[in-house]
Parts: C-alpha cells; structure tokens; sequence
C-alpha cells in the first residue's frame, strides 16, 4: 500500500526500537566480559548510528495515541516537534560518539561512551514514552 496504516507505523515503530534494544544490549554484554568484544561491539555501534539517522521516519504523524494503535509513545513526540527533534539529534551524535569510541576498542572510554548513550536514551524514554505497565 501507498500509506501505512496507523497500527503498522506503530507496529513498525516498536520493532526497530527492539532492534535497536538488543544492539544497545550487544554492546553492554560485550563490555562486561574482561576484554571488550570490539568487533561486535562495532557492529553493533553502526545499527545504532543507523537505527539514529532513521528514527525521525518511526513517528509519522497519526501514529500516536490518537490512532487507536497501542502505543506508549507520548503525544509530546508530534506536540513538541522541536523538542523531539532535538532529543534525536542528541541521541544520533551520541550514537557516533559510541561508534568512533568503538572504533578504538578501548575498554574505559567505550564504557563511558555507552553510558552516555544509555542516559540519552533514558532521557528521551522519561519524556516521550509512557511508563512501563
């Protein structure tokens, strides 16, 4: 079809955030060992670049609350635009923080890095998602 329905934006919307979950959860469980897994902590750090560049496309408008879809997003997302808007430029620039620490393969700036990711990612999670059941 031409347009997607509201509960396909929505549906499509919450599988590339798991997509982009279990690369986060890559990178975290990569970290924990006693050397950092660099390869699949690079890979994993290019879907999040991806996963970045490409989130402005998860939320077209109609696909919040209002669509009848479940969804946990907020109307905030299309309410405050500039808001959200900035929240995604800062999780994109610390996603390519995350990717050029990846790139060095050194254990402490990669966990700092991903740290700084997860706050951003928690940061946008308090204000635009709804609370977990």
């Amino acid at each position: 079809p031409l347009f997607a329905a509201p509960t396909d934006d929505v549906r499509n919307r919450i599988d590339r955030f798991r997509e982009l979950g279990a690369s986060f959860k890559t990178v975290n469980d990569s970290l924990r060992g006693s050397e950092p897994q660099t390869v699949l902590i690079q890979m994993a750090a290019r879907q999040i670049v991806n996963a970045s560049r490409d989130l402005p496309n998860w939320f077209p408008k109609g696909s919040g609350p209002e669509s009848g879809a479940k969804t946990k997003t907020k109307p905030l997302v299309w309410t405050q635009a500039a808001k959200f808007k900035s929240a995604q430029i800062t999780f994109a620039n610390q996603a390519a923080a995350l990717q050029r620490a990846a790139q060095t393969g050194n254990g402490p700036i990669l966990q700092g890095e991903a740290r700084k990711l997860g706050a951003t990612c928690k940061g946008c999670h308090d204000t635009f998602r709804e609370p977990r059941d």
